[in-house]
């Protein structure tokens, strides 16, 4: 599994012009799965881990001394957080100037999949939890406060 979580003052997702989800100050991440976590993965403790790890992020800036660090989490500034899913982040490029996709998760249980982390990390945190829509075009749109880009890879985090 794996996550490019952004620090965003909004972040909105629209499809067919449509507006389906949209925040104001929080986390908004980028969420895929990979051929290797299979069907299966939801129950493993990297499924959860992933969740904690995401709302438990400290990249908000605190107050006083405080107020130039990466001090506070999405829960403790009272934030939000949308979830995005993008196969893409396991695109392949090493091969030719097209990118392979054959290392992401296979879209039959990657649906679900995502639907369930959506609810997991709806009942991690206290604050709240949009997402866009799986296999949807989508229009997404942020403004990156930072800019604050992080990556989590659970195979890098929950494999040692």
């Amino acid at each position: 599994m794996r996550i490019i979580a952004q620090r965003v003052k909004e972040a909105s997702v629209s499809v067919d012009g449509r507006l389906v989800a949209a925040i104001n100050t929080g986390i908004m991440a980028l969420v895929a799965f990979g051929q290797e976590d299979g069907p299966g993965f939801r129950s493993s403790p990297a499924f959860t881990g992933m969740a904690r790890k995401l709302v438990g992020l400290r990249i908000f800036p605190g107050t006083g001394e405080n107020a130039h660090k990466f001090h506070l989490s999405l829960d403790e500034i009272g934030g939000q957080i949308l979830l995005v899913p993008q196969f893409t982040l396991y695109a392949d490029c090493h091969k030719g100037r097209r990118p392979s996709f054959t290392d992401a998760g296979d879209p039959a249980w990657a649906k679900d999949m995502f639907t369930d982390f959506v609810q997991m990390v709806d009942e991690t945190c206290a604050v709240s939890v949009s997402s866009g829509i799986f296999g949807a075009d989508m229009d997404v749109r942020l403004c990156n406060w930072g800019p604050v880009t992080i990556s989590l890879d659970s195979a890098n985090l929950f494999s040692r």
